[in-house]
């Protein structure tokens, strides 16, 4: 991704989902999950969890929103 940090300014998320995930990506697992995908996948992923919490699918998870968020904000630290 050529400009993670444009991306993730652009995105509008409810403020409690981001600061959970900001407080997540100060662990490590946050840095091994961002090390495992691609950070494409990642933000795919998340659109896609994003779509679920807008729809109220039955299959929103807010646990794994917040570690794919924390993932793509911990690759986002590691790129700048």
């Amino acid at each position: 991704m050529p400009n993670l940090l444009a991306t993730l300014s652009e995105m509008h998320r409810p403020g409690l989902l981001l600061r959970a995930a900001r407080l997540a990506a100060l662990s490590p697992d946050a840095h091994r999950r961002a090390g495992r995908r691609p950070v494409g996948a990642l933000l795919a992923e998340e659109q896609a969890l994003n779509a679920a919490r807008l729809g109220g699918g039955l299959g929103y998870s807010p646990t794994r929103h917040v570690e794919v968020m924390s993932a793509i904000l911990s690759a986002a630290r590691n790129q700048s």
